[in-house]
């Protein structure tokens, strides 16, 4: 999840998706120009530490060996997965989410990795006896988890959190379709490389998820560095639409701002 974070230890700030990183690095010297690095500098700080989504050496497949802080990056419950669909698990544990969402004032927000609205006011992802805190949400092109190897146009992540070790994400898929009624208010004020567009208007967000709200579920990580593994994943069955005029052009903003998928391991994948 492109869901950018602050990270310090166990501490996640959200204000670039969950997850953008803004770390310190140790420096001699000489320093890479790209990453601000050296061979003989000490690791152990991720401070100004360039990561990226592309295929390089500041890419997905590197991600663990930039710095010490995000060694989580080559764990064995990273995210994101595929999901394969004849091999998804009942559970009982599962029940119905209840999604409260209310309203926020408009901050979005361009942070080099992604796009994101951050939200303000009581929204909350009630999971059994526990409340999570809608914090933000943000969107990835082409989408990071997959269907039966299938990549959707756009992913949104709509990062909660109950405290520093105990995120909840829920995921849903845009398909090309109908006119998205949220891209028609706001794509067009999308900062388009680094910046912010804030707006006294107020979105309505218990508008901004379908009406059948079945899932996949699974335990995983932040998509993006630190990598931490302290998601509990909730993506949406069923997709919301967008127009193809839509998804070209928040394409192109976005970037490729997707994660491969990642091992499943020993973990299992269960639906509701």
């Amino acid at each position: 999840m492109k869901k950018i974070f602050n990270y310090s230890f166990l501490s996640i700030a959200f204000t670039a998706i969950l997850f953008s990183c803004n770390y310190s690095v140790k420096t001699e010297k000489s320093t890479d120009p790209e990453t601000h690095q050296t061979s003989a500098e000490s690791k152990s700080d991720c401070n100004e530490v360039h990561w990226s989504h592309a295929t390089g050496e500041s890419g997905p497949e590197n991600w663990k060996n930039l710095c010490d802080g995000y060694t989580a990056c080559g764990g064995v419950a990273q995210s994101p997965i595929n999901f394969v669909t004849n091999t998804i698990e009942k559970s009982d544990s599962l029940s119905p989410l209840n999604i409260i969402y209310k309203s926020s004032k408009t901050d979005i927000i361009n942070n080099g990795h992604t796009v994101q609205f951050n939200t303000s006011g009581d929204n909350t992802l009630l999971l059994g006896n526990k409340e999570y805190e809608l914090k933000q949400f943000h969107f990835h092109a082409m989408s990071e988890h997959t269907v039966d190897g299938y990549h959707y146009p756009i992913e949104v992540h709509f990062v909660h959190r109950h405290s520093d070790t105990d995120y909840a994400v829920l995921g849903i898929m845009y398909e090309e379709g109908e006119e998205n009624p949220l891209l028609t208010d706001y794509l067009n004020n999308f900062p388009e490389s680094k910046g912010e567009f804030t707006s006294d208007k107020t979105i309505d967000l218990s508008k901004l998820y379908p009406a059948d709200l079945g899932y996949y579920y699974y335990s995983g990580s932040l998509t993006t560095p630190p990598c931490s593994e302290i998601v509990s994943w909730y993506v949406l069955k069923t997709p919301l639409q967008a127009s193809k005029t839509q998804i070209d052009k928040f394409s192109k903003i976005l970037n490729n701002n997707y994660r491969p998928v990642m091992p499943l391991n020993d973990r299992k994948v269960y639906g509701y």
